[in-house]
Parts: C-alpha cells; sequence; structure tokens
C-alpha cells in the first residue's frame, strides 16, 4: 500500500513517509467512519524511527479502495495546484463505495436466526420446558 501511494505522489526521497504513512490511515479513517465503508483488508504500515526504513504489511489490496485513499493522498500532502478536482474525484469515488453492497454490507452472523432477532433461548414453540404440555396449571390439580 505505501509503495504504491508513494509511487503516485509528486514526491522523491524519504522526507514526507511520516507524512504519507499518516495520511493513509487518515484515508482509511476517512472511508471507514465518514462513508460507512468496510475495507476489505488491513494498513498496517511503520516506519522505524532511527533508520527510516518502512515496514508495510498492509492487506488491502482492492483496487477502488487503493485508488481513493491514493486520492485522498494527493489531495492532502502538499499543496496540489488541482486540489478541488481531487477532492471531488475522492468525494465521488467515496459516494460509490457507499452505494456499493459490496462494501457497505456487514457480514451476517450465521448464529442468529434469519428473522435477524437474537435466540430467545426458549425452545420452539415458546414453550417452558419445565411445564408438562398435556396440562393447564389454571385448572388446578383437579
Amino acid at each position: 500500500m505505501f509503495a504504491e501511494v508513494k509511487r503516485n505522489l509528486p514526491i522523491s526521497g524519504n522526507a514526507y513517509d511520516f507524512q504519507i504513512m499518516d495520511q493513509i490511515r487518515a484515508a482509511a479513517l476517512d472511508l471507514s467512519r465518514t462513508a460507512e465503508i468496510i475495507l476489505p483488508g488491513t494498513i498496517d504500515i511503520s516506519i522505524d524511527a532511527e533508520t527510516g526504513i518502512v515496514t508495510d504489511r498492509s492487506t488491502l489490496t482492492d483496487p477502488l479502495v487503493t485508488d481513493a485513499i491514493i486520492l485522498f493522498c494527493q489531495m492532502r500532502i502538499g499543496n496540489p495546484p488541482n486540489y478541488d478536482k481531487l477532492e471531488k474525484a475522492y468525494e465521488s469515488l467515496k459516494g460509490s463505495l457507499r452505494l456499493s453492497g459490496d462494501y457497505t454490507d456487514y457480514p451476517t452472523d450465521p448464529t442468529e436466526p434469519d428473522d435477524g432477532e437474537p435466540d430467545s433461548g426458549e425452545p420452539d414453540g415458546g414453550e417452558d420446558p419445565g411445564e408438562d404440555p398435556g396440562t393447564n396449571p389454571a385448572e388446578g390439580d383437579g
């Protein structure tokens, strides 16, 4: 993720690596919080403060989400002359991702009943398992 984003920025050298890492994280948060997008992977980037070596263990490889993160970083790093165009493109892509069920449908819990209601814990029919279904407690002993 880190290398792909950096390749798409007008930056050479390592002076902005910490800012790039922070903006990638900010983009992921923006997508997941403001657009309620479920990221199909993780962002896991670290930079050794002494050596400057970037370690990227990110598992996010979805091309549309990656494009959105790249646009976010292009918009936020430096002072791009086309900021408005980048912002419009980012917001448009974010909106498309939000409308797509592929990025917003939360996986269902296979232990829950099909009606979406949590299981009441009672056997089917709602009867108390301690009662004899052939007697009516309101009738008394008889």
